[in-house]
């Protein structure tokens, strides 16, 4: 008859390697999740100040009508970055487009295209806002 009072060698390791599995998958699920949970943070972040920047813009068209309308076609086409957005953060980059083509922007109507840009391996959101001239 055996002497059943302890645990073997072989008992103690394979417990040891299932804890250790255990815990190398809750660590890995733990990395993942703060990862998803900084990037969901900087696409919020940019949300923000997408919102910002057409606000900021909308208010400038509508007390700056006359200038907006007759700038526009010298702004048509160019991409012109926000000085306001960096001022905020420095891994932000905020720019806007006026028009996509020449079609899409002249002393009537303009769609313009705002996008902000982060992150080391770049990321952007990009959101689009079409103007009308009033009175047409």
């Amino acid at each position: 008859m055996k002497n059943k009072n302890g645990q073997s060698l072989v008992e103690v390791v394979f417990s040891i390697g299932i804890v250790v599995l255990v815990l190398v998958g809750i660590t890995s699920l733990m990395v993942g999740t703060a990862k998803v949970k900084r990037m969901s943070s900087e696409r919020q972040k940019a949300i923000e100040l997408s919102q910002s920047i057409i606000e900021e813009e909308v208010s400038y068209i509508n007390n700056n009508k006359l200038k907006f309308w007759s700038d526009i076609g010298e702004l048509r086409g160019n991409v012109v970055e926000i000085d306001s957005c960096n001022n905020n953060d420095s891994n932000y980059s905020c720019y806007v487009k006026y028009g996509s083509d020449d079609d899409e922007c002249d002393d009537k109507k303009c769609n313009l295209i705002f996008t902000v840009k982060w992150g080391d391996p770049q990321e952007e959101l990009s959101v689009e806002r079409f103007f009308l001239r009033e009175g047409l």
